[in-house]
């Protein structure tokens, strides 16, 4: 079948297995859009190293003549290495008018045209430009110089630069994301499917490139959004969970919890992003959330100390944060992610160890659900810190920033009391100390923390990695989980009590058991969950009540120390 546009998602590293992280929902939008027009478009998620062979055959067997390059922080420079290949006559064959779009194009301009050979590039948001684009060149219709957002060099070499197109206003308007489409067969016909539910953010934080780039909040219909599950379900009965990955999913109270009455009536799982600023003020809507299939949640923790936080514009207070992580813990979320920034806005000493503090606090209030990460800061285009790093205490290193292979993963700033050696010796310590306290703390998980939620039944969702990394680590708690079905998990007084865990010393009246100490009838019932006796026959052997047998052995399960047999 000939097609007209082949849009292109590539990065340097492995594909995610998972397609909602493979397949951007944004080329996928255009795909789906510019089908009205009477453009024929494919999509192709992948890695640099299949990108040519892919190209080529798509050119070749299906008459591709427009290739549109999805541009990020962190693919830009091999996309541009690709796209001079392909123009400067290094790949026989194909020949096509190239595009570059997406959040680094807006950073483009005459020189990456000019280096390139790259036709066109499309700033902020594409619809709109992207549609006119095709009607002028296929169609006739317009000229070229009056199409917003759109950069090229004339004729002449010369370097035009239209303002940036008005986003669109109404999302709904935007047809759903297709499976004919892609050139993935597998795409959105797994357990998980990604989703955007709105564009847009109304915080301004100084590191971040969404706040400083992104245009009037839209939001989504909750009917708009429901549509495009269930038109997904209806061609794939196995769709379990939705990641929502827009930003202002929290935005709106109301909103939040009409998609939650929706969300729980189809019976679906479902991640999201939230801003702590917006929870803080209703806590309740995390009770709702969980309640309605939610399991895991990321929010923008970014620093321990007010005083970078503030720097930072992040509206929002260290002791909200904890307030979130202890709520989040206690109607059982299963998985709350967060990440710390090393090296940001008046980054100290003082302000690090108060970040490190905080981090611990959260991994023992957040235990078996704190998803804890630290990343270097990263000076992303059009930031007011990129745009004034002295403002903020930073000095950025060119020689570094520009030699970056993966953002956020590499010091390339200076603050005023701490250089690149003393960053990375932060790093280090940092990661260092979290992976002690992850590891001290899981000792002290319980049942409730091992098993929150629908880990419980639905063991391959693959969350709390970090967790689940030390659990491994102990054997007790590697074996209780294990052991984590229904029926291993319930007491009865007819089932046998299996001990997990490894003695360390006892005594007339007590037992250490993996660095926890057991006392009086907790400590025997310990010992003697042996498989030979149920709760019946221990009642008989210690002459005690069964229901004061029952409720001890039901601590230890809390305690992951032991699981009922029916055998």
């Amino acid at each position: 079948m000939k097609y007209d546009i082949l849009f292109i998602s590539l990065s340097r590293t492995s594909v995610p297995t998972m397609e909602h992280f493979r397949e951007p929902l944004g080329q996928h939008a255009l795909a789906a859009l510019l089908a009205r027009q009477g453009v024929r478009s494919r999509c192709y998620a992948g890695t640099f190293a299949d990108a040519e062979e892919v190209i080529s055959k798509e050119i070749t067997n299906h008459g591709v003549r427009y290739l549109g390059f999805y541009a990020a922080s962190d693919n830009i420079v091999p996309v541009a290495n690709l796209i001079r290949h392909i123009k400067k006559g290094n790949a026989p064959g194909m020949k096509a008018v190239v595009l570059v779009g997406g959040p680094q194009a807006v950073a483009l301009g005459a020189d990456f045209l000019r280096d390139t050979g790259c036709d066109f590039l499309v700033a902020g948001e594409g619809e709109i430009p992207l549609t006119k684009l095709f009607n002028c060149l296929e169609r006739g219709e317009g000229r070229l110089d009056e199409i917003e957002s759109l950069r090229y060099l004339r004729p002449d070499g010369s370097f035009h630069e239209a303002p940036l197109a008005e986003p669109v206003a109404d999302l709904d308007q935007i047809p759903y994301p297709r499976p004919e489409d892609s050139l993935h067969a597998d795409f959105r016909r797994g357990r998980c499917i990604g989703m955007l539910s709105g564009r847009g953010c109304p915080f301004r934080c100084a590191f971040c490139y969404e706040g400083a780039a992104s245009k009037k909040v839209r939001l989504r219909s909750v009917a708009n959004v429901m549509g495009e599950i269930d038109e997904v379900r209806g061609y794939n009965p196995s769709l379990r969970q939705v990641n929502f990955f827009d930003d202002t999913f929290t935005l709106q109270p109301e909103r939040v919890l009409e998609f939650c009455r929706e969300l729980k009536a189809r019976r679906l799982y479902w991640t999201c992003e939230a801003h702590v600023s917006r929870l803080i003020g209703h806590l309740e809507l995390i009770d709702a959330m969980v309640d309605s299939g939610l399991i895991a949640m990321q929010i923008g923790i970014e620093s321990g100390s007010q005083k970078v936080l503030d720097a930072y514009r992040k509206q929002i207070t260290s002791e909200g944060v904890e307030r979130i992580v202890e709520r989040c813990h206690a109607a059982g979320l299963p998985t709350l992610e967060g990440n710390y920034i090393i090296g940001g806005a008046f980054e100290s000493d003082e302000t690090l160890e108060e970040s490190l503090s905080q981090a611990k606090r959260l991994i023992r209030s957040g235990r078996g659900m704190a998803q804890i990460n630290t990343v270097y800061f990263s000076p992303y285009y059009g930031t007011p810190i990129t745009k004034n790093p002295e403002v903020f205490g930073l000095k950025i290193i060119p020689e570094r920033n520009a030699h970056t292979v993966t953002t956020m993963q590499q010091p390339v700033v200076e603050t005023q009391d701490l250089d690149v050696q003393a960053l990375i010796a932060w790093k280090d310590r940092f990661d260092t100390e979290l992976a002690d306290c992850y590891a001290a703390e899981a000792l002290n998980c319980r049942k409730s923390d091992l098993l929150r939620g629908p880990l419980r039944t639905q063991p391959l969702l693959n969350l709390n990695w970090r967790w689940r990394k030390v659990w491994e680590n102990v054997s007790r708690l590697r074996a209780f989980i294990y052991h984590s079905s229904e029926r291993e998990q319930t007491y009865s007084p007819e089932a046998y009590p299996i001990r997990l865990g490894l003695e360390h010393g006892s005594s007339s009246d007590s037992v250490i058991v993996d660095e926890l100490t057991l006392s009086g009838l907790e400590a025997k019932l310990w010992l003697l969950a042996d498989g030979r006796s149920n709760a019946l026959d221990l009642s008989r052997q210690l002459a005690l009540p069964l229901p004061e047998i029952a409720e001890t052995l039901k601590r230890l399960n809390e305690r992951c120390l032991l699981y009922f047999s029916a055998f």
